[in-house]
């Protein structure tokens, strides 16, 4: 009815109009398996309503997980009197959320966000610009369309700071090829470009690692949500690739979740 619940109950005579048989269309579309966050368009992330359409892989509160251990190290950095503002690129970028909910919290940051999907880069921009704004005319995050596995950041974005990135995070594809197969089976209806991950479900994360040591300033850190089917052989290939002081953060149900670590001074 495009109107508030507060609304509907102090005018209970409110005229539904056509909104009955949208109400019941979209009951038919949740039984065939279709989330809720497709239907109303809509999903809260760190405090933040985000859109989301099929194009995009719907936040989940376990992604916070990425941001809360991000937005930490971010704090070291500005108390630690880093000359600002800091790079930071989000690979994966999807809807935005992880970008757009640290950009809200350090405004200043210089934030880059990637995807391979430009209908994701659609739904992350419109996200950009109903919850950042425009401030002074100026484009909060610097949104691009690549291929991770082309190097960081994408050959279409500007050049990689002098010095590299501060810190990189993504939410990457991980999820084992069949395993993201099964996931789809309910109707759910997300995209498999955001799920599929390949064999084990790290393709993209050990390309990530690889060009992530390249694009990293010396003492830079990389956070890769990676989850519980495969974090731990993540790190051991950060390991591999010669970071340090390597980390597996667990979410709220006490399941590996996010990768760290850190490139060598």
């Amino acid at each position: 009815m495009g109107t508030t619940r507060s609304h509907l109950m102090a005018h209970p005579e409110s005229d539904i109009g056509g909104a009955e048989s949208r109400f019941f269309a979209a009951i038919e579309r949740r039984a065939r398996g279709l989330p809720v966050s497709y239907l109303t368009g809509l999903r809260e992330f760190w405090g933040l309503e985000f859109l989301v359409n099929e194009d995009v892989l719907i936040p989940k509160p376990d992604t916070e997980t990425l941001v809360e251990r991000a937005a930490a190290i971010l704090n070291v950095v500005r108390f630690a009197n880093h000359e600002w503002p800091v790079s930071v690129i989000d690979v994966c970028t999807g809807s935005g959320c992880i970008a757009i909910a640290l950009k809200r919290d350090f405004p200043d940051l210089d934030m880059t966000a990637t995807d391979i999907s430009v209908g994701a880069l659609d739904v992350a921009r419109r996200n950009a610009d109903r919850l950042l704004g425009n401030p002074d005319g100026n484009v909060p995050i610097t949104f691009v369309q690549g291929d991770l596995r082309a190097g960081l950041p994408p050959p279409a974005c500007r050049p990689c700071p002098p010095d590299g990135y501060d810190l990189i995070v993504s939410n990457p594809p991980y999820v084992p090829t069949e395993v993201a197969r099964g996931l789809l089976e309910d109707g759910r209806g997300e995209p498999i470009l955001a799920l599929d991950g390949g064999a084990d479900g790290l393709d993209l994360v050990r390309a990530l690692i690889d060009a992530g040591l390249e694009a990293l300033r010396p003492g830079g850190r990389i956070l890769i949500e990676t989850g519980e089917y495969n974090a731990r052989a993540a790190a051991d290939h950060l390991s591999l690739c010669g970071f340090i002081d390597i980390v597996i953060h667990r979410d709220l149900a006490g399941l590996d979740r996010v990768i760290e670590g850190k490139r060598h001074e």
